[in-house]
């Protein structure tokens, strides 16, 4: 099956959702593994409604019913050949299941089949994986830009070994904004990365890029960058005051600000400043800023490597 037609702002919908079925994989894994049987079904249905939904983005209404989402699944991918049929029938299923389980039976599902149905839901995500197009690197940038127009002269990235954060080898490659059009920032990173092997740099293959929030070459302006351990409506609440991006990480997340913040000495007041949030300091992480303010500039991964499979990928916009 070909990949989707898809405008922005339905990528970064269709994005979304498919970090939130995400979510609810890795929940199941949990819930099977404690024999959480009941409460699993639950969310096999929700990581295929979350999926089915993704890949209907652009059709469906922001908050479409259950009916309506199984409705079209079948509708539009029920007889098509380029689309796996096994997994319209999965949504079935556990639309069914979840149902029963929820209002009608008492009885606990057998173990072997919800396993079997993991193993399915895993594979229809990694299909809807493939052909959606996805929110890339350089869209962020230009979301950025485009929120700060003349007030960015320079992007940075730095390419670095994940595996520490002192004495190694790293490379910060700047280009202006208008090299978004020109190049992908991805090719910048492969190159690089060819470059580091040919000076015989010690696993070279782990690098990664991250983006720098320091932002032209000849002046001191930068984004708000930090991590977060986990968040809630409180959390994304405190976020949308501030503005920016929300990537997941695998367990975690990345916050990329989206307004420029003038002078080195505001950028380290706004981050002492998130520190002693009240909703914020139990979910961030600390050794990360301290990292950033002794550098003097914050870096957060962008791409993956062997060491760190999982690639960033666009969760939310504030």
């Amino acid at each position: 099956m070909k990949k989707l037609s898809l405008n922005i702002k339905q990528r970064k919908k269709a994005s979304t959702l498919l970090v939130l079925a995400s979510t609810e994989i890795e929940a199941i894994d949990v819930l099977l593994n404690n024999n959480l049987f009941r409460e699993a079904v639950v969310h096999l249905y929700f990581a295929s409604f979350y999926i089915s939904h993704a890949l209907f983005c652009h059709k469906l209404p922001s908050r479409p019913s259950h009916n309506n989402v199984e409705n079209q699944l079948h509708h539009v991918y029920g007889r098509k050949k380029t689309f796996p049929r096994r997994y319209v029938k999965l949504h079935s299923m556990l639309h069914k299941l979840r149902t029963e389980i929820d209002y009608r039976s008492s009885h606990s599902p057998e173990p072997s089949k919800l396993k079997i149905f993991f193993k399915q839901i895993t594979a229809f995500y990694k299909f809807a994986y493939k052909v959606i197009p996805e929110i890339q690197n350089d869209d962020i940038l230009q979301d950025i830009l485009d929120n700060n127009q003349d007030k960015i002269k320079d992007f940075s990235i730095d390419i670095y070994c994940p595996k520490t954060y002192f004495h190694h080898t790293r490379i910060t490659v700047w280009f202006p904004p208008f090299y978004l059009k020109i190049f992908r920032t991805t090719n910048v990173v492969s190159h690089t990365k060819i470059f580091l092997k040919k000076l015989k740099i010690k696993n070279s293959q782990n690098y990664v890029a991250g983006l720098n929030s320091k932002l032209d070459q000849y002046s001191d302006r930068h984004l708000l960058m930090f991590d977060i351990d986990s968040i809630d409506a409180e959390v994304e609440a405190t976020l949308k005051k501030i503005g920016g991006l929300l990537l997941k990480t695998g367990r975690g997340f990345h916050f990329i600000g989206k307004n420029v913040i003038e002078g080195g000495k505001e950028w380290t007041t706004t981050l002492k400043k998130t520190l002693r949030d009240p909703v914020l300091k139990q979910r961030i992480d600390k050794k990360h800023i301290a990292i950033s303010l002794q550098r003097g500039y914050s870096t957060l991964r962008i791409t993956g490597s062997p060491s760190k499979p999982i690639i960033p990928q666009f969760f939310k916009e504030f």
